[in-house]
This record gives C-alpha cells, structure tokens and sequence, in this order.
C-alpha cells in the first residue's frame, strides 16, 4: 500500500434518515430564529443584513429566547452582535415558523404523491383484469357494492301492464 493510499471507510451519519424524516415533521427546538442554539439563523440574519459574511462578522444572537444570553459573555470579545433586538428576533421566529409550516406542507404532500403512487402500482401489478371496466360492467359492480353494503335496496321492476281496450 502506497503513502497515498487509504483504506476506505463508510461515512458515520450523525442521526439515522428516520430521525431527520420524523423531525421535519417535530423540530426539537422551540425557537425558531435560532433553533435553541442562541445564534440567529444564516437565512434569517441575511434578511436584515443582506451582505452578512458568517467568515467575517459578528454573530448576531437572538434575544427572542434565553438561549442568546449564553453568548453575552463574548460581548467584550467583540465577537457578537445584539443590534437584532427582541421585536426583529420575533419577527424572524414568525417568518421561520411560516416557513416551516410550509415546508412540512409541501412534505406532505410529496408523502401522499409517493403514497398514492406506491398504492396504485400495488393495485395494478395484483389486479386481476387486463383491461379497465367499461362503463356497464361499473355500474353493475357499483350496484353489486352498494347491495352487499346494504345501501340500497333492489326495486324489483314490474311485469308490463296489460292495458284493457
């Protein structure tokens, strides 16, 4: 083996795919604007600060909970910024949990295209007929359904009426 050449290894995932699935579903942080770490979200601070460089500014933390005062200790670093107020950091926690609400919106619709589309290639891969019912062969079968259900009730016809001249 080479000086270059390394065994190669499979990568470690933090957290199982079941877990990220389930938490966009439940996020398991009650502070939108900063996820309960204390640091106001890239997405949100670039909304008030368009050219916000993480590489080379100053962390804005959120005051909109109590996990921002954690940092406060590295205000004579002059390492963070609290210019983004309780009322800014509210607002960025509204638009977070907006957009959340529509993410989890859009997943689930995706689930249920994916769901229908499994369900539907089951159906037809099992199903015994080859071609689709027509449309008197429905409505046989829909009528068939409705009498095992006990939702409607043969009418029997009546024999045709002799009329007298």
């Amino acid at each position: 083996m080479g000086e270059n050449d390394f065994d190669l290894l499979e990568p470690l995932p933090v957290r199982p795919d079941e877990v990220a699935e389930k938490e966009i579903w439940h996020p398991l942080w009650h502070c939108f604007c900063c996820q309960d770490t204390g640091k106001i979200q890239l997405n949100l601070v670039r909304r008030v600060i368009p050219s916000y460089n993480y590489e080379r500014d100053r962390l804005p933390i959120c005051q909109n909970c109590h996990k921002g005062h954690d940092w406060f200790h590295l205000n004579d670093l002059g390492v963070i910024d609290t210019r983004l107020g309780p009322q800014i950091c509210r607002k960025l926690n509204n638009i977070a949990r907006e957009d959340w609400r529509l993410t989890t919106q859009i997943w689930f619709e995706m689930v249920k295209q994916r769901l229908e589309n499994a369900t539907e290639e089951i159906t037809s891969e099992h199903n015994l007929r080859r071609r689709d019912r027509i449309s008197e062969e429905f409505i046989l079968a829909k009528k068939k359904h409705e009498l095992a259900r006990g939702d409607w009730e043969e009418i029997e016809e009546d024999e045709e009426e002799v009329t007298e001249e």
